[in-house]
């Protein structure tokens, strides 16, 4: 048993040196902070050999002038959305459909650049351009639709997600080297490593389609506002479901209120913010719930589980919002984190998502009305818009 603890805290004081190397953990953190789960089979020098090669593959690079080329065109399919409505169709559930459709399609146009780019074996690569023009589209909504706020806090969290794709493609890879000699003795997760490596490639996979889905919705509901009144989307969207109809009647009170009092006013923002929950409610549970029950996500979610002990919940995917850019390097401007709600870091359960969404839009609000950081959140939104400075691994496949 003595020997047992022993071995342990190798590994605890391991992982804390070595974390240390990734991100910010100060050394004098103890051992009793960092539990290694029971399904982690790893020495103290496979685990020091693993999270070298993570900070290697995780470090950030710049984009070649290929990749700033695939990037402009991206920005410029996502912010050109006049093709999008078309004024031949005049009942708004049929210009819903018809809208997401093009929005799909656009992606199919996006996959192809990537691949004329990258190759068709870079996967890694293709997705994160992908995530991209996603971040790309949000900061476009969010400026030609000033009054529909969900696209504000969508593209931080979408980013977010991105940071975790950074992440754990790099894991992924830099598990490479450990498979050549004895996959079979390290166990993460209760997984093997190509089994591990397998689970991140699946998973990443469904998380960018359903971020995708999420994108064609949010984008078919804003274009959808700019074209008809909020009230008679609440009536004829009935057949989406009633977090929808909630959404736009909401929405409509905040539409009556900026027509009045302008969209600088307080009062209105806060009636935006509310019609932002619901409509987040609505994809919460229309397009991600399906994604989230499936079992290969529930496995992804013992990975990040472990990614969050070695680094004292650091990294890994959590809840927390980071509100800026690229919290991989070096930040000389305010570092701005919106954390999750203390009992909801269950990005698997509906409930818990919902309490993170309504959180996040509540404080995004509020320090956009803050003088101390007021001015930086568009910064960072108009930075990720562009594409620029964005997580980019230099392992990355």
């Amino acid at each position: 048993m003595n020997k047992r603890k022993e071995h342990f805290k190798k590994i605890r004081l391991v992982s804390i040196i070595v974390m240390g190397m990734i991100i910010s953990i100060p050394l004098t953190t103890t051992h009793a902070q960092l539990q290694i789960p029971e399904n982690v089979h790893i020495s103290p020098i496979q685990l020091s050999q693993l999270t070298y090669n993570l900070k290697s593959n995780l470090a950030q690079r710049n984009l070649s002038n290929k990749e700033l080329n695939l990037y402009q065109q991206l920005y410029s399919i996502a912010n050109d959305s006049s093709q999008l409505y078309d004024p031949a169709i005049q009942h708004p559930s049929e210009q819903y459909e018809n809208i997401r459709k093009k929005i799909h399609q656009q992606f199919d146009t996006v996959k192809q650049l990537a691949i004329q780019t990258y190759g068709s074996n870079a996967n890694q690569k293709i997705l994160l351009a992908t995530n991209a023009f996603i971040l790309m589209y949000y900061d476009a909504l969010s400026r030609d639709n000033p009054k529909f706020f969900w696209p504000n806090l969508g593209v931080f969290v979408a980013n977010d997600v991105r940071s975790n794709y950074a992440l754990t493609f790099s894991l992924s890879n830099a598990l490479d080297p450990l498979k050549i000699s004895n996959d079979q003795e390290i166990i993460i997760a209760g997984k093997n490593i190509p089994t591990l490596q397998s689970i991140i490639s699946h998973a990443n996979q469904l998380l960018i389609e359903g971020q995708a889905n999420v994108m064609a919705d949010i984008g078919g509901l804003s274009i959808l506002h700019q074209h008809y009144d909020s009230s008679l989307l609440a009536e004829k969207l009935v057949n989406y479901g009633t977090n929808l109809q909630e959404a736009f009647r909401l929405q409509k009170l905040a539409d009556d209120y900026a027509q009045k009092n302008g969209i600088a006013n307080a009062r209105f923002k806060k009636l935006a913010t509310d019609a932002a929950i619901t409509f987040g409610i609505h994809e919460q549970e229309k397009i991600l719930q399906p994604m989230w029950d499936k079992p290969l996500m529930q496995e992804f979610a013992k990975i990040n589980d472990f990614m969050l002990t070695l680094s004292i919940e650091n990294i890994g995917l959590r809840g927390d919002i980071f509100i800026g850019v690229n919290k991989f390097k070096l930040i000389l401007s305010p570092y701005l984190i919106i954390r999750a709600p203390y009992n909801a870091t269950n990005l698997a359960s509906l409930n818990d998502r919902i309490a993170i969404a309504r959180n996040g839009f509540t404080v995004l609000n509020n320090w956009k009305q803050n003088i101390l950081y007021s001015s930086w959140i568009p910064r960072y939104q108009t930075q990720i818009g562009r594409g620029e400075g964005l997580y980019e691994p230099v392992g990355i496949k």
